[in-house]
């Protein structure tokens, strides 16, 4: 992950998918965004005059399950682990294919069908509807609106997602800091 998917995530799809207010709340700009997944609900919106609960990164959940609680739906396969169950629960698995079968232009402006306004509504597709989300939306495939992903780049995500989009764990801290982190938590607490 670190050595090959992430450069291609931040290469390609941070652009997009790297802030609070990203299309979907999808995240890419860490593994914990890709496992936290996808919500359709809108961070800032205009008609909203109320406040919603936030929904950041390491602070308003701690795993999966909890994102889960929250609305957020997966975009990498959850379940049973196999490469042919990897391929037909991931949504971005789906999304980079559909990419690929249906590329972009390499000249000439964007289909008609493509909206780029800012407030435009979001298509959020879920694992039950993203087969619906490709029939309505065959140009519609990842990275929306950008160019083709390069074959290498294609291949090293679709690889990284039928072997099961694992992740290593975060480091732990070394020996020699762990003693400043616990003065420092001792005095904070």
């Amino acid at each position: 992950y670190e050595r090959q998917v992430k450069p291609i995530l931040e290469k390609r799809c941070v652009v997009c998918h790297g802030c609070y207010d990203a299309p979907c709340q999808l995240n890419l700009s860490s593994i914990e965004g890709l496992q936290r997944g996808a919500n359709k609900e809108r961070i800032y919106e205009a008609r909203r005059i109320g406040s919603t609960a936030p929904t950041r990164l390491f602070i308003d959940a701690k795993n999966t399950a909890q994102w889960r609680s929250l609305g957020f739906t997966p975009i990498i396969n959850e379940t049973v682990q196999s490469p042919s169950v990897e391929s037909q629960n991931s949504v971005l698995y789906k999304l980079l294919q559909l990419k690929k079968q249906n590329p972009q232009p390499a000249v000439d402006k964007l289909p008609d069908s493509f909206n780029l306004e800012l407030d435009r509504e979001q298509t959020c597709p879920t694992p039950d509807s993203i087969d619906k989300y490709i029939k309505e939306h065959p140009l519609w495939g990842m990275p929306y609106a950008m160019p083709n992903l390069q074959m290498s780049e294609f291949q090293t995500l679709i690889s990284w997602i039928v072997q099961g989009s694992q992740a290593p764990p975060p480091p732990e801290p070394s020996e020699r800091v762990r003693p400043q982190i616990r003065q420092w938590e001792h005095f904070f607490n």
